[in-house]
């Protein structure tokens, strides 16, 4: 990644990071940031990107904000500032539209943890694909591992498991739709 990019990159990031830190101090942005399927059913079609910005608590704020760093410190490094941007968008859109379409019960919910396993599939598919695949196999692994047995609330705070799915699933998505539009044969 050149100096221009990386500065692009993190400018995104920097950008989301201070969205989600104002979006989760400002006091009622939660009421009126958060999915809310009864709120989207009147109309409010913006929480289903909001959603993400928002979160419980402080420290769910800042697990998920370690999380972010974190995943796009070791498997996002060679992804432009257009490639993050479009991803955190596809995964939040994906996180939200299957959370809408297929769990019909489901009345609301906050925080960036779907749209993070939505970056952590991603990354890992295009650390692959870069030609790293031992880091790769470890980020892939951990994934599943995480998905499968450690799915599960370790704090005193709600959790959507089936979010972090959607996000890996849409991240995934969106690895298809860039090497595709990267005009790239997949399997030889």
């Amino acid at each position: 990644m050149n100096d221009r990019q990386r500065a692009n990159f993190f400018g995104v990031l920097i950008t989301l990071v201070l969205s989600i830190l104002v979006a989760s101090i400002y006091p009622n942005s939660l009421k009126v940031l958060m999915w809310d399927r009864e709120a989207i059913d009147a109309g409010q079609w913006w929480r289903l990107l909001t959603a993400h910005l928002v979160h419980l608590d402080a420290r769910h704020l800042l697990l998920n904000l370690f999380g972010l760093l974190l995943i796009v410190e070791m498997l996002c490094q060679s992804m432009t500032a257009h490639e993050l941007t479009s991803l955190l968008l596809t995964s939040a859109m994906g996180v939200s539209g299957l959370l809408w379409n297929l769990q019909s019960s489901l009345q609301w919910y906050a925080g960036l943890s779907g749209v993070l396993y939505g970056l952590w599939a991603a990354g890992a598919a295009l650390t692959w694909l870069n030609g790293r695949q031992g880091l790769a196999i470890c980020a892939g692994i951990a994934l599943v591992v995480k998905l499968i047995l450690f799915n599960h609330s370790v704090l005193s705070m709600p959790i959507v498991s089936v979010a972090h799915v959607y996000g890996a699933a849409s991240g995934l998505l969106w690895v298809c739709f860039w090497w595709q539009s990267e005009r790239k044969v997949i399997f030889d």
